[in-house]
This record gives C-alpha cells, sequence and structure tokens, in this order.
C-alpha cells in the first residue's frame, strides 16, 4: 500500500487550472486600487455655500470661508469691527481693480471685463442658474431661483444681482469714485439695520445662513429672509 494518499477526483485538473490563472494574472501586471479617469468622481461646481463668496461690492472670493476673508481684509484696524469709512475704502479699493486704465471711473468695458472674467458666476448663462436644477434634498442649500435669489446675490449678503453696475446712481453707464462711496453708504445701511454704526462678522454670517436657507412653506416668492 502506498504511503502517500490517492489524489482526490479532479484534484489534478483543479492544480493544472489553478497554475493557470495564476500565471495569465502575473502576465495581466499589478491591478491599481485607484479609479480610472473615466471612473472618478467629477467635481462640483462650487456654490455660495460651499466655495464663493461676493462682497457687498462685487468682488469675488472662492473659498468656503470667503466671507470671513471679505471681511479681515476690509477690517483696516483688525479690530473684530467693521465701520462705515473701512467698509467705504473696501469699495474704493475694489473699484481701482476694476479701472483698468486708471481714469478714476469704471465704464462698461471694464464692468463688461468684471463680468466675463472676474465674477462669471454671475451671469444668467452660468451653471448655477440653468433651467432645470433641481432644488435641494436637503443635502446642500436649494437651487438659486427656489431661494428667490439673482446674480451677485446668490452669493453674498445683499439683493443686488450685479453690485458693480448696481453702483451706478445716475445710469450713465460709468461708476465714479463718488457714486460708488454713496453706494457703500446705502449697502452699509442695510448691513445695521440697528445703525449702530459697526458690523460684526458673527451678525454678517448669521445674516448669510439665513439668506442661504431654503424657502418657507409659502414658497419662493413669499420666502422670509433679510433683503
Amino acid at each position: 500500500m502506498s504511503r502517500f494518499p490517492s489524489p482526490r477526483p479532479g484534484g489534478l485538473v483543479g492544480l493544472g487550472l489553478g497554475l493557470g490563472l495564476g500565471l495569465a494574472l502575473a502576465s495581466a501586471g499589478p491591478i491599481s486600487a485607484e479609479p480610472s479617469a473615466a471612473q472618478a468622481p467629477q467635481a462640483k461646481v462650487p456654490d455660495s455655500a460651499s466655495g464663493l463668496f461676493v462682497s457687498p461690492f462685487g468682488e469675488p472670493f472662492r473659498t468656503s470661508h470667503g466671507l470671513a476673508d471679505w471681511f479681515a481684509g476690509a477690517d483696516g484696524d483688525h479690530n473684530g469691527v467693521l465701520t462705515l469709512k473701512e467698509f467705504t475704502a473696501d469699495g474704493l479699493r475694489f473699484l481701482t481693480v476694476l479701472d483698468t486704465d486708471k481714469d478714476g471711473r469704471v465704464d462698461g468695458f471694464e464692468n463688461t471685463t468684471y463680468e466675463n472674467e472676474i465674477a462669471p458666476e454671475i451671469l444668467p448663462q452660468s451653471a448655477v442658474f440653468r433651467p432645470g436644477r433641481e432644488d435641494s434634498d436637503g443635502a446642500g442649500p436649494p437651487a438659486p431661483r427656489a431661494r428667490g435669489l439673482e446674480g451677485a446675490s446668490t452669493f453674498g449678503l445683499l439683493d443686488e444681482p450685479q453690485p458693480v453696475r448696481g453702483a451706478d446712481l445716475n445710469y450713465d453707464g460709468k461708476i465714479t469714485a463718488a457714486e460708488q462711496a454713496k453706494a457703500a453708504e446705502r449697502r452699509f445701511g442695510f448691513l445695521d439695520p440697528e445703525a449702530t454704526g459697526e458690523l460684526v462678522l458673527p451678525a454678517l454670517q448669521s445674516r448669510m445662513t439665513a439668506r442661504q436657507a431654503p424657502p418657507t412653506s409659502f414658497g419662493r416668492f413669499f420666502r422670509r429672509r433679510p433683503d
């Protein structure tokens, strides 16, 4: 009698198949654990709650904490309080950024550059405003039109769809420093309804949160939110 057990039926066949499969896998090379480019998840377009804040003067801040970034830059003495003087200075600073030919005013050509190159997200043709976008299911902010928001107001503190053009008080197609200063005073008043003469970041953050809230049960046209 042999000392070695007899092979089970099909054992040699199974061994051959196993060796063949192993050789095939070895020849195919190592298997990557990372998904292919075709399977990679698509990046989400940033919106006001996840990557874009537009200041009261129209300046875009493309970070998740853009409001705080803008406030820190406008708060000249860094004391945590934004005064009308500091607020106005921030508006005048951004006006000089837009005034590329340095003639002391922002004209139609410079305004077009602002819309198309500096803050294209505020334009109606932006992906944010494309027809057919569904309202949020609770995972994020609802579609802007469902919140009653348009243009830059979708990403900011005020209901002003185009803040640069909105400073053109005499409607001549040009924004001067004097007009920007007057617009700053008006906007500061909206953000400081109690007329304290000061803006603080927590209050502005609360305002922003309220503006991003879903519509009330009365629907999009009767939604209660700060102007």
